[in-house]
Parts: structure tokens; sequence; C-alpha cells
């Protein structure tokens, strides 16, 4: 929700926070398989059986996909500036 926040905001802060979105998908997902685990009493591969990681992988690799057009787009460089969209000043050239 915060980066979405972020995002609409055209804030500054954006990049970096989507950033530690992408990375905080495998951490998630690691702590929510050993914490159903633990709650249900079953192992870690009942629960990982199937097609379980395919989500999460895909997730991971989409994500990663976008960060690096966050990261490298001029205009992602133009929209998420330290200046706030009504200090801007608009041009016709």
């Amino acid at each position: 929700m915060v980066v979405l926040v972020a995002m609409l905001r055209r804030s500054y802060r954006f990049k970096g926070l989507f950033l530690y979105q992408w990375f905080t998908i495998p951490v998630v997902f690691v702590l929510d398989t050993v914490w159903i685990s633990a709650v249900l009493g079953v192992p870690v591969s009942q629960v990982l059986a199937g097609d379980a990681l395919v989500a999460p992988i895909l997730s991971f690799v989409l994500t990663g996909i976008w960060v690096t057009y966050v990261y490298r787009s001029v205009r992602v460089r133009n929209t998420f500036t330290r200046v706030g969209a009504s200090g801007q000043v608009a041009s016709a050239s």
C-alpha cells in the first residue's frame, strides 16, 4: 500500500520502495511457509507440494522485470523526481 501511494503521489521514494518490495517477496514467502507449517503441524515439504512454488517464483521474476524498467527508464526518471508535480513548470517546446 505504501508503494502504491508513493507511485500515485509521484514521490522520489517510489523507486527505492519498489525495490524493497521486490526483495521482500521471497522473504514473505519463506516466513509464510514456515508459519503455515508450524500452525498446521505439517512438514514444509507437504506445504510446498504440487505447484506451490510456481506463483511466488513467477511473481519474483515478473516484478524483477518491472524493477529493471523502473531503474532504467528515462520516463520513470523524469516522473519520480524530488520536485512535486505542482512545482514543475510546463513548457510547450
